[in-house]
C-alpha cells in the first residue's frame, strides 16, 4: 500500500471517528454538561505561483494547507479547540510539531478563563493573529516565527468584554529554530491586549521576553512589541501592525517595520485588497555562533513587499473562495549595499468543508 492510500485511510478514519462523535454529542445536546462538538470541518488551499526576478523565473502549482478543525464544549465552563496541519513530514522537536492548536480551555467566570495546551504565542498583531491560510504576501517575520507552541496561560476580560488581557509562558520559538531538543528548558514571558475602542477600533497589543540562550552575558533575552491596530467599518477595513525587536538594553530603534492591509468590499461576493510590508534589521548586537541575530527578520537586511489582490466567494458554492493577486518584493543587503528585486503572482482556491454545518442541517 502507498503513501497516499495510507494518508487517505488514515484522514477517512479521522473523518469518521468525528462524525460519529458529532452525531452523539448532538443526540445528547438536551443533557446539561453534555460534550458537544461544535465545530468540525477540513480546509484546503492550494496556489499557482510564479516569481521572476534577477534569478530564473519560477512557477508552479502546490497545495499550500491542508487542515483539520475541531471545537466544543466539555462542559458548562471547560472548552476545546484543535487544529492539525495534514501533512506528511514528521515534527523535528516533539510529536505536536504539525498541531497548530490543541488546548483546553476553562472559564472560570465571564472575566476569568485559563488555557492550557498547544496554543498560539499571546503576540499581538493582525497578520499574525489571522488563520495562516487566510494570508497573502506575508511578511518575513511571519514567515519565520514559529508561533504555536505549548503554553499556559490566563485572561481577563473587563465587564461588558471592551477589553482582554492576556498573560501567557510558552516555550520559546528558539528551540525550534536554533534545533534545541525539546528539553532545552527556553521560555518566552507574554502579555497582550485585545480591546475594542468605540464602534470601529480594535487592538491587539502585546510585549513578550523571549529567551534566546541562557548564561550569557548579553542577548540571553529577545524583547518583542507588536502594535496591532484595526479600523472597520461596513464596506471596509484596514490593520496597521508594527513590530519592534531589542536583544539588550541599548538596541532599540534597529530592528523594526510594519504590516498594513486594506480590504474594500466592492461588491456581496468580491473584496479587493492591498497589502504592504517593511522589515529592516540593523543590530549590531554580536554573537559567538553564525545564527541570525533575532531568528525573525535575517541581520543586516530589509524587506520590502507591495501588492494588489482580490477574493471571490461563489454565492451559490459555499465554503469555496477564490483568490489572485501580484507585488513586487525586494530585500536589501546594508553589509554590501546590494538589492534584490522580483515580482510575485499568485491564483489560488480555498475550500471549506463544514462538516458540523451539513450533519445539523439534516437532523
Amino acid at each position: 500500500m502507498d503513501f497516499f492510500k495510507i494518508l487517505r485511510n488514515r484522514l477517512l478514519g479521522v473523518l469518521t471517528v468525528g462524525i460519529t462523535i458529532l452525531l452523539t454529542a448532538s443526540a445528547q445536546s438536551q443533557t446539561t454538561n453534555a460534550p458537544t462538538i461544535d465545530l468540525l470541518l477540513l480546509e484546503a488551499r492550494a496556489d499557482a505561483e510564479f516569481t521572476a526576478g534577477q534569478q530564473d523565473p519560477m512557477w508552479g502549482m502546490h497545495g499550500r494547507y491542508f487542515n483539520l478543525k475541531m471545537g466544543g464544549q466539555l462542559s458548562n465552563k471547560v472548552g476545546y479547540f484543535f487544529r492539525q496541519r495534514l501533512r506528511a513530514d514528521a515534527g523535528s522537536i516533539n510529536f505536536f510539531d504539525n498541531t497548530d492548536f490543541l488546548y483546553i480551555n476553562y472559564q472560570a467566570s465571564p472575566q476569568w478563563r485559563f488555557r492550557f495546551g498547544k496554543d498560539a504565542m499571546a503576540v499581538g498583531g493582525y497578520e499574525y493573529d489571522a488563520p495562516p491560510i487566510d494570508e497573502y504576501m506575508v511578511s518575513e517575520y511571519w514567515n519565520n516565527i514559529y508561533c504555536f507552541q505549548l503554553a499556559g496561560s490566563v485572561a481577563y476580560t473587563t465587564p461588558g468584554g471592551q477589553h482582554t488581557f492576556v498573560a501567557q509562558v510558552s516555550q520559546s520559538p528558539y528551540i525550534n529554530s536554533l534545533g534545541l531538543a525539546w528539553n532545552a528548558g527556553l521560555l518566552a514571558y507574554n502579555i497582550e491586549w485585545m480591546g475594542s475602542i468605540g464602534k470601529h477600533v480594535s487592538t491587539l497589543w502585546s510585549t513578550s521576553m523571549i529567551e534566546r540562550a541562557r548564561y550569557r552575558t548579553v542577548g540571553t533575552y529577545m524583547n518583542l512589541t507588536m502594535l496591532g491596530t484595526h479600523v472597520q467599518f461596513d464596506k471596509w477595513d484596514a490593520y496597521l501592525d508594527l513590530m519592534h525587536h531589542a536583544l539588550t538594553a541599548d538596541d532599540w530603534g534597529n530592528n523594526l517595520g510594519y504590516v498594513a492591509r486594506f480590504n474594500w468590499r466592492c461588491a456581496s461576493q468580491w473584496t479587493l485588497f492591498f497589502k504592504s510590508s517593511f522589515e529592516r534589521n540593523s543590530s549590531q548586537v554580536e554573537y559567538d555562533s553564525p545564527v541570525w541575530i533575532d531568528q525573525m527578520v535575517p541581520a543586516h537586511s530589509s524587506f520590502t513587499k507591495n501588492g494588489i489582490g482580490l477574493e471571490f466567494k461563489p454565492q451559490k458554492v459555499v465554503g469555496i473562495r477564490l483568490h489572485a493577486y501580484a507585488g513586487l518584493q525586494s530585500c536589501f543587503d546594508h553589509q554590501t549595499s546590494t538589492s534584490e528585486y522580483s515580482i510575485m503572482a499568485n491564483a489560488g482556491l480555498t475550500w471549506t468543508m463544514d462538516f458540523s454545518n451539513l450533519i445539523n442541517k439534516h437532523q
